[in-house]
């Protein structure tokens, strides 16, 4: 799996950890907020495969998303997102998942072989849910977000951002994740190699 791949790129919601059952605890803590909670799953939706060009742009466009039609301001999506969504994730990682242990041995046979390693997450807090899942950021050339790149996955240039960064060749570069419509379209949209890996 591993031969001949110089870098590997990894999701980290639902790959680096199951993601079941989180969902569930989201909507069990902000239940009060569960309007809140649709609209960000459907902003999501609607900003997905638009480039913005920088992570200020991404979330401009992205909590403006959130409160068309509603009684909220963009502001006030933005406020609750950082203060209750995020920090909630990261706390129900912390207590309720841990790493699946073949993506923690593929890690470990790869740091072995000095292939480098990057997080590349549709979502932002990643050295955060690292550290929650007791996984040292250290172990990455790269932590990031791809709002941080500019857009969702798998838009094109956001995706070309993240290659250019890392300094990788798509051809001796691996994509891991959980969702093909996402990261192995990532992949795709580069010429790289990617791996599926399934949820329960």
């Amino acid at each position: 799996m591993l031969n001949g791949v110089q870098t590997v790129v990894l999701d980290l919601d639902g790959t680096i950890y199951d993601k079941s059952g989180l969902a569930r605890r989201m909507v069990s803590r902000l239940w009060w907020s569960i309007p809140l909670l649709t609209a960000e799953r459907l902003a999501r939706r609607a900003v997905r495969n638009r480039f913005y060009g920088s992570k200020e742009a991404f979330y401009q466009a992205f909590f403006a998303q959130m409160a068309k039609g509603h009684w909220w301001t963009a502001a006030m999506a933005e406020r609750w997102y950082y203060a209750f969504f995020m920090p909630a994730m990261i706390e129900f990682i912390r207590r309720y998942h841990s790493p699946r242990p073949e993506i923690m041995a593929l890690i470990q046979e790869a740091d072995r072989r000095g292939i480098r390693l990057a997080i590349f997450s549709d979502y932002g807090c990643v050295e955060q849910k690292l550290r929650a899942l007791s996984i040292s950021p250290d172990l990455f050339v790269l932590c990031t977000d791809a709002p941080s790149m500019g857009g969702l996955k798998p838009a094109v240039n956001a995706v070309k951002n993240l290659m250019t960064c890392l300094q990788a060749d798509p051809l001796t570069t691996l994509f891991i994740g959980d969702r093909d419509d996402k990261d192995g379209a990532s992949a795709r949209v580069v010429g790289a190699r990617f791996l599926l890996i399934p949820n329960s």
